[in-house]
């Protein structure tokens, strides 16, 4: 499972109650997303357990897991599949596992409206500047990297080092400039991780948790961009980011800073009053019209309303907005989104080409899949975290 993508922050706004965390995604001095969680009910992505099959369903072609909580996980058999990489990826699952048998495996999403979590046995770990893949073969590079030279040197650099023969690696964007001896270093500690929680299950009983990633906190700020504005609301968020830096991000201390005074960081940076807004049902548009966003159980629908505008005008105008209040909402599923009618094909090819590039900075893959027959644009965005209302719930 990949790091968080944090493309395009500028400031982070850190928050450190004493039953919920806070964290603020900022560009321009606009709320880009929340990450919230409260005290006894962080999320488990990323956690790596020792599970053991409770079911095989060969309808679904997947696994149930015990995974120590209320509901079993679901291991698809798509998912399970890295178990034997070297098998064909449509191998069917009760070729790769038996009912009771153990399985080392990552939670890829929490459980939500009574589906249990999703899990993977493509199991990522997490260093300074590599992603080891224990399971997935190859060497990439993170396409943040641009310079193809510095690629290349990064790639050559890794091919130095011998790998186990189904592992790979993923080379992180903060390893630009980094010593070829030291992503060895990076590799050599993943390496030995891996092999330690092998040997930690090889041993126990399932459920079992042999490994939670980084807080919140300490993801968000692995994961944020070069240069990037830190401000904490408090000593205590302060201290601990400061903490973090220093070990794994020192190139984010010199922005990094404690607010003082009041009013309140989070009302200073006018983040209150924009998560107000986000859990309205509509939402004005700069010069005229708005949006208005209705979540159901099957899907989140939203109706751009013109406010008296030209329908071409109207629609490119939305389009922003459309992007932001789906990363700002958590919306996940299916998204069907009804822009005002726009008669030209061409026209509405450049609204899906603007839309794709609006939602290109989202921190998950937002796939836009174009117009349906009723004049509908249909988006889907994967779910991974809760949505905002769920968050302050």
């Amino acid at each position: 499972m990949p790091g968080l993508r944090l493309t395009g922050i500028d400031s982070i706004l850190i928050e450190l109650g004493a039953d919920r965390t806070r964290i603020a995604l900022m560009r321009d001095g606009e709320l880009v997303e929340l990450m919230a969680e409260r005290a006894g009910r962080e999320s488990r992505l990323g956690w790596i357990i020792l599970g053991r099959v409770r079911e095989i369903s060969r309808p679904l072609n997947a696994a149930f897991v015990d995974i120590g909580l209320d509901q079993p996980g679901f291991l698809s058999g798509e998912a399970a599949h890295w178990l034997h990489p070297d098998t064909p990826a449509d191998t069917p699952i009760e070729r790769s596992l038996t009912e009771g048998a153990a399985v080392l495996v990552q939670q890829s999403k929490d459980p939500h409206a009574g589906k249990g979590a999703s899990l993977t046995a493509d199991i990522a770990l997490q260093g300074t500047h590599l992603v080891l893949t224990p399971r997935r073969p190859g060497i990439a590079v993170s396409r943040r990297i641009p310079d193809k030279a510095e690629r290349a040197r990064l790639r050559q650099s890794l091919l130095d080092h011998a790998l186990p023969a189904q592992a790979g690696v993923v080379v992180r964007t903060s390893a630009t400039g980094i010593e070829a001896t030291t992503l060895q270093a990076d590799l050599d500690a993943l390496l030995g991780r891996w092999e330690a929680l092998q040997a930690r299950a090889g041993q126990a009983t399932p459920p079992l948790v042999l490994e939670r990633p980084l807080g919140l906190l300490e993801q968000v700020l692995a994961a944020a961009p070069e240069g990037c504005r830190i401000a904490a609301a408090d000593l205590a968020g302060f201290t601990r980011a400061r903490r973090f830096c220093t070990a794994q991000r020192p190139d984010l201390l010199d922005g990094l800073e404690q607010h003082r005074g009041t009013p309140s960081l989070f009302t200073a940076e006018g983040v209150e009053e924009e998560i107000a807004a986000a859990l309205a049902r509509s939402v004005t548009l700069p010069g005229g019209g708005e949006l208005v966003i209705d979540p159901t159980e099957a899907l989140v629908a939203i109706d751009v309303n013109s406010g008296g505008r030209a329908p071409r005008e109207a629609a490119f105008a939305a389009v922003a907005a459309v992007a932001r209040q789906i990363r700002l909402r958590g919306v996940t599923g299916l998204i069907l989104v009804d822009f005002p009618r726009l008669e030209a094909r061409a026209d509405r090819d450049r609204l899906l080409a603007a839309l794709q590039q609006a939602v290109a900075g989202d921190r998950v893959a937002v796939q836009v899949l174009g117009y349906t027959r009723g004049g509908l644009v249909e988006i889907i965005r994967p779910r991974d975290r809760e949505t905002l209302a769920e968050q302050l719930a």
